[in-house]
């Protein structure tokens, strides 16, 4: 099986759902596409938003890139959609998950005053690599250029389950096969580790620049985004505050994950529901 044939879906492109002017901007994780937010993108439809998702540089068919592509080229990619989405709306809304949450803080501070979002939420915001060995990386580039994040995966648990069930519905987790081609034909080189890195930074020293009501939403059981971590981040925002934790881990939002239902009830709380 050719790993990175997956990613000639057209699930896995850019795409524009509904039409609406109250509009939202969904931004994908790492090594995510815009595919792992087609459910959160279809409730969105639902409660009348037109809704964008943008394919980062270095993502999806061109992952091959991805160990070239700076975190600048992510920001930039993302302005520049957010730009072209907030022209002509009546209300606008930035949504980031996982990396796309530190994007999307880049973002907000980077909009011109007349173009900044109405709200920001934010879930399960990266901006720090859980792994304590995260620090060494910019010297482990050039000693291991790559790496192999699912090869000791077990493939019984739901968290591994979730992350290839957004990747490509249709995999067969359990054939041995296919596990094999896994857990050896997924490599992300080890410098785009540093960009992410780099781009969560950025991301912490600008948050007190944001000073718009912002929701952050995080598991209180997810051994990703760490919960402490995501604390942190929301204590700098600098705008008015909506902080959730909830019973789940990082899937937040798997269709099937934990944590799921409740996350689009206080999306609909605060997304949803028209200001007065």
């Amino acid at each position: 099986m050719d790993v990175s044939s997956i990613y000639g879906s057209p699930r896995h492109q850019s795409f524009r759902l509904g039409r609406s002017k109250k509009r939202a901007l969904l931004l994908h994780g790492f090594p995510g596409t815009p595919a792992e937010l087609l459910t959160l993108a279809e409730f969105l439809v639902t409660q009348g938003f037109e809704v964008r998702a943008p394919l980062l540089p270095g993502f999806g068919v061109e992952i091959a890139s991805l160990g070239k592509t700076r975190w600048q080229a992510w920001v930039t990619a993302a302005q520049n959609a957010w730009d072209d989405l907030h022209r002509g709306a009546e209300r606008a809304v930035l949504v980031g998950f996982s990396m796309g949450g530190a994007v999307a803080v880049n973002v907000a501070v980077k909009v011109t005053a007349s173009a900044r979002p109405d709200q920001l939420v934010l879930i399960a915001p990266f901006w720090r690599l859980a792994d304590p060995r995260a620090r060494l990386l910019p010297v482990a580039r050039y000693l291991i250029p790559e790496l192999k994040p699912f090869g000791s995966a077990d493939f019984s648990t739901e968290v591994v389950r979730g992350q290839f069930r957004r990747l490509e519905p249709s995999l067969d987790l359990d054939d041995p096969g296919v596990q094999r081609a896994l857990r050896e034909g997924v490599v992300l080189p080890t410098s785009s580790l540093v960009e992410v890195q780099r781009l969560g930074v950025s991301a912490y020293r600008a948050a007190a620049q944001v000073t718009f009501p912002t929701l952050v939403v995080q598991g209180r059981h997810d051994t990703t985004v760490r919960p402490a971590d995501t604390r942190r981040l929301a204590l700098r925002l600098g705008g008015p505050l909506t902080f959730v934790e909830l019973s789940a881990g990082h899937q937040l939002i798997e269709a099937h994950g934990s944590g799921h239902r409740e996350l689009l009830e206080r999306l609909e709380q605060h997304l949803c529901t028209d200001p007065a």
